[in-house]
């Protein structure tokens, strides 16, 4: 399957009921043949879990050196990971937190995801009337394209069997992982002023306000949209800064809108990312926008 005959697909969730089960090891995963690429697993950050008390569950997804698995928006081709889940009654999962993506060239075409390593994780809510004693199975059907030249589609069932204790049990290892992945997961750009316009109609720009006159200088940064057709996603997003009101920096990044929209662009949805001065520490980071697009 080639990049230019896939479709563009958001990854699906969903929940259902799963059968307790009486011993609290992992099941290897069941792996269709187009899997060989990909080998997912399913962790959570407890090694025994509690009536009532939530914890932290993912599919992590490991890459063969060379490949990648698609971001929510996979860019110019390909799908996003599928993830349903099956919790025992009364469990209840949150929303699929995506990290950080990158960006893949392959030809013309630039694709949103992940090599090396992910974690799609979500928070679950126990049962608060989960009796102590036994063990509960989580469960999941996952799928996903592995890309490298070419793209292969992959799928596996998934399990993990843990025992239900009085007081939840953390998994220290695991939860390191889970630690890691939070810290890439974009913000609320609670600190920035965020603004978008449309300019000479072919370019969206964003102007970004810095959050206090101490932060690092902005840089590396690329604007990821949740939505795809938006953007021309190959196209080279530039940068510019000014002084701004108050005496704070603002910044001007100018994104080519595509060349055949999906859509009129009214709102803005989607994470800016940059490799420094949008968090504290100095790796890379993201903020989360929300923002109408207003006349210019």
């Amino acid at each position: 399957m080639h990049f230019a005959s896939l479709y563009r697909v958001a990854g699906l969730a969903a929940l259902s009921l799963a059968v307790p089960v009486a011993t609290p090891v992992a099941q290897p995963p069941l792996l269709a043949p187009g899997a060989r690429h990909v080998r997912a697993e399913l962790v959570a950050d407890v090694a025994a879990v509690a009536p009532g008390t939530p914890f932290r569950m993912a599919v992590r997804l490991s890459m063969e050196k060379g490949w990648h698995v698609n971001w929510i928006n996979p860019g110019d081709a390909g799908l996003a990971p599928s993830i349903a889940w099956k919790l025992p009654a009364g469990f209840k999962a949150g929303i699929l937190h995506w990290p950080l993506p990158a960006r893949f060239e392959t030809g013309p075409l630039t694709i949103f995801g992940y090599a090396d390593e992910v974690l799609l994780m979500t928070d679950v809510q126990p049962a608060a009337g989960l009796a102590p004693g036994g063990n509960i199975e989580v469960a999941a059907d996952v799928s996903w394209l592995a890309c490298a030249e070419e793209c292969i589609p992959g799928s596996a069932s998934l399990t993990l069997q843990l025992p239900v204790e009085k007081t939840a049990r953390s998994n220290d290892e695991q939860r390191k992982a889970f630690d890691a992945t939070e810290a890439r997961l974009p913000q609320h750009a609670v600190a920035w002023n965020v603004d978008a316009h449309i300019e000479q109609s072919t370019t969206l720009v964003l102007e970004i306000q810095k959050g206090t006159e101490s932060s690092a200088p902005l840089e590396g940064l690329f604007f990821f949209p949740y939505d795809s057709g938006l953007i021309e996603n190959a196209e080279a997003q530039v940068v510019s800064m000014q002084p701004g009101p108050g005496g704070q920096s603002l910044y001007q990044l100018r994104i080519t809108r595509a060349r055949i929209p999906s859509g009129a662009m009214t709102k803005v949805q989607g994470l800016l990312v940059g490799t420094s001065g949008l968090s504290a520490g100095g790796g890379p980071a993201a903020i989360e926008i929300d923002i109408p697009v207003r006349p210019h």
